[in-house]
Parts: structure tokens; C-alpha cells; sequence
């Protein structure tokens, strides 16, 4: 997870105090681009960092805090050749001690079974289900939900990994907040999109309804209905979109509408709404325009349009689906 990165824990804390350099930015970027396990070890860190401060004192249990210590002040002082940063004052190296403290919290909360909190997953199927207070929640494929302790007490807070769309019951006095990565949504009764598995690194968050908040890195931003925002996790960065795109909840109603779409966006979202591996095999015909509309159909139907438009064979091998040859437009 670390290992070409070793000063990764330092930077990680300056990134969390908002002191972060350009330079230090852009290695933290290619850290996270290294592999998929590492947004979520900076997405556990950094929700202890922010909501659990006693999680920093980690009860001695597996864990030896003061060699963790000794190890990022060895960092600190060493050169390594995967991350190179400049020479630290001591109450940086406390914030880098710090969380290597959050993150062995982290492993002390998923392993003591007293600690962890209602979690709701999805496997290879779509999973609708009724929170207690009465909110619907629909998860992609892949995705996971956590419900914090303590939820519909004073607030409503979660943390969802992958995709899900909520159906927010109204209540005032108890803000319902969804974490992903280092992006908090707010709302108190509304409905809306969150979306971390179509592009790797962001977050885009779309409503239908109501009005939601975000807030990210001292940003925050307001969406209305029909508005949607892109999150990007490796600067922290909210952008407004001008509109949402007209697929965005097509992986729970299987509705699309493809307006000169490059073939390889169209395979991806189909691959997505009905838990499919469609290979596209010669890679000339990935920017092949598509301008059709499916409404609930199932997945033979869309594979007989495909084949019909572009003149595809197709080939079966499991649960993966090759086309095979191929022109655009069937020219």
C-alpha cells in the first residue's frame, strides 16, 4: 500500500492541516493513482483524523504506538527514494505521529467487534433498504454503507464507499450526512446521487430533489435540483457542474439516453447497471458515437441493438461478453 511511499503518513497529515505544498499535492496524487486500496486507507485516516480525536490514544491492543512514533520521526529524517520532502519542525513530526495513531486506530475499530458500527452492503447486486429513520437508501453494486453510532440521535451520519442514491426522510433537527472519501453531504430532506465508482479519484453527487450541501477543504457548495458537482479527492477540489449527465441513475432503472456517446462511456455504463463484463476488443471502435435510448431493457435486447449498430460478433465466456469485429455506425 506504502511501500514506494514511505514518508506517506507525513504528508497525509500536512494534506489533512491544510498545509500541503503543490509539490506535496501531486505526490500524494500519484500515491492514491498507485493502486485502489489506497483511497481507502486515506479515507479511514482521515475521518479519524476529523470526527475521532480519542482514536488518536489507541488502547494497547496489537498496536505499539511508540514504535509506530519512532518510525515516522525515522522517516522524517531519512531520504527514501519514492517521496522526497523537505526537512520538517518538530510539531510536524507530532502531526505525522499523530496519524500513524489515527490509522492503527482504524485497524483497532474494525478488529474490536464492540466497536463497529451497522454496515450495509451490496454485492453483485443492486440493495434497497429502509434506514431507521425511515430514509430509503439504494446501493450500486459493489458499494457499502456504514451507519455511524449513535445515528438519528443527534444527527444522521454515514459513510458510503462506491455508489448510492438516498431518499432522505425530512427532519430538521437531525441533519442526515453522508461521508465519501474527504467529501461531507448534508441535507436535511431530500434525494440525491453519489457516485464514486464510474471515474476513479472523484466523487460526483447529483439532486434530484431538495437541496444539498458539500463540503470539502474549507469549500463548500450548494446544489439545487437538477444541479450536480464533481469532487476531486486528490486536491480536495469541488467543481459545479452545468448539468448532470442523463445517466445517472440508470444503473438503478436501467434507463439511458446516449446522444453521440463513445462507445467505451456506453459499455461502461452498461457494464455497471446490469453487473456485466463487456469487452470491446478492437480498441479502433472505442470512439464510435452511439445515439439511441434504452428504457428497462434487458441486457440481450441492448446486446442485439449493439450488435445491429456496429456489426459486432459475440463471444461468451462466463459472465464476460467479447465483441468481436466491428465497424462504426455498422459502416
Amino acid at each position: 500500500m506504502t511501500e514506494n511511499y514511505p514518508n506517506i503518513d507525513a504528508l497525509l497529515a500536512k494534506k489533512f492541516a491544510g498545509e500541503s505544498t503543490p509539490e506535496e499535492a501531486e505526490t500524494i496524487a500519484g500515491w492514491l493513482s498507485a493502486s485502489p486500496d489506497n483511497a481507502r486507507y486515506l479515507a479511514d485516516a482521515q475521518w479519524l483524523w476529523d470526527h475521532v480525536p480519542e482514536g488518536r490514544t489507541v488502547p494497547d491492543r496489537d498496536v505499539d504506538t511508540e514504535k509506530a512514533l519512532q518510525k515516522v520521526k525515522g522517516q522524517l529524517h531519512t531520504p527514501h527514494s519514492g517521496v522526497r520532502i523537505r526537512a520538517l519542525p518538530y510539531w510536524w513530526q507530532a502531526a505525522a505521529a499523530v496519524l500513524v495513531l489515527a490509522i492503527a486506530a482504524v485497524y483497532f475499530l474494525k478488529n474490536n467487534p464492540t466497536t463497529q458500527r451497522e454496515r450495509i452492503a451490496a454485492q453483485n447486486t443492486l440493495l434497497t433498504d429502509t434506514l431507521t429513520d425511515g430514509s430509503v437508501i439504494t446501493l450500486n453494486t459493489h458499494s457499502d454503507l456504514v451507519i455511524a453510532k449513535g445515528f438519528n440521535q443527534r444527527e444522521r451520519r454515514m459513510r458510503l464507499q462506491g455508489e448510492g442514491y438516498f431518499k432522505v426522510a425530512p427532519d430538521k433537527t437531525r441533519p442526515f450526512v453522508v461521508e465519501i472519501e474527504q467529501l461531507e453531504v448534508t441535507v436535511v430532506g431530500t434525494a440525491f446521487n453519489v457516485d464514486a465508482l464510474t471515474v476513479p479519484g472523484q466523487v460526483n453527487v447529483t439532486v434530484t430533489e431538495g437541496k444539498v450541501q458539500l463540503k470539502s477543504s474549507g469549500q463548500t457548495e450548494l446544489l439545487l435540483p437538477g444541479e450536480s458537482a464533481v469532487y476531486e479527492q486528490a486536491t480536495g477540489k469541488i467543481t459545479r457542474q452545468s448539468q448532470p449527465g442523463p445517466n445517472v441513475l440508470a444503473y438503478q432503472n436501467r434507463r439511458f439516453q446516449f446522444d453521440a456517446t463513445p462507445l467505451k462511456s456506453v459499455i461502461q455504463q452498461i457494464n455497471t447497471a446490469y453487473d456485466v463484463e463487456i469487452i470491446l476488443k478492437n480498441n479502433g471502435l472505442a470512439d464510435c458515437p452511439l445515439t439511441t435510448k434504452f428504457n428497462e431493457q434487458p441486457l440481450e435486447r441492448v446486446l442485439e441493438i449493439l450488435v445491429e449498430t456496429f456489426s459486432f460478433k459475440i463471444v461468451r465466456t462466463g459472465n464476460q461478453v467479447i465483441l468481436e469485429d466491428g465497424q462504426c455506425n455498422g459502416e
